[in-house]
């Protein structure tokens, strides 16, 4: 048993270093919305994505550990890292509390920038909208109305003048 949890500390602290990693680059796609940097977005989610594999991968080895430690330790189905603390004995409770509450904190952090993120994106699409409706003299309207008929889209002006 000693042995797992050695191995379940090694992989949370993979995990650890996953999750700082995601949360540097959250923090860097937040400068790069702001400063309306598209390539750079491009690259950060790029990276992101492939830390979110990283991280299914670490977790999954994480599942397969708790479950042997589950399994040695007589705890009920489907125990959490939380209940598996409380059932071992120090040193390893008080590693595997340090790496809960790290990890868990920086979650915390991660989908607090995410929500802000989000919220800079769909400001900067409307912004972009309004600029084009205001360019273009096109007025936005319902898809839909009342009755269910498709409600079409008119132009007030044109960007480009056919006369010429």
């Amino acid at each position: 048993m000693e042995k797992e949890l050695k191995n379940l500390i090694n992989i949370l602290e993979e995990e650890l270093k996953l999750y700082q990693k995601l949360h540097h680059l959250c923090q860097k796609e937040e400068e790069t919305v702001i400063k309306g940097n598209l390539k750079k977005l491009e690259e950060i989610i790029k990276n992101q994505e492939s830390i979110f594999l990283q991280i299914k991968t670490w977790e999954e080895a994480r599942r397969k550990i708790i479950e042997i430690l589950r399994k040695s330790l007589s705890l009920p189905n489907k125990v959490t890292l939380s209940r598996l603390i409380k059932a071992t004995k120090r040193p390893f409770s008080s590693q595997l509390r340090i790496f809960h509450k790290k990890i868990t904190s920086l979650i915390k952090d991660i989908d607090k920038i995410n929500k802000s993120n989000i919220f800079l994106i769909e400001y900067s699409i409307k912004l972009i909208d309004e600029y084009f409706h205001f360019l273009t003299g096109v007025k936005s309207s319902p898809v839909y109305v009342p009755n269910g008929k498709n409600k079409k889209k008119y132009q007030l002006r044109k960007l480009i003048d056919q006369k010429t």
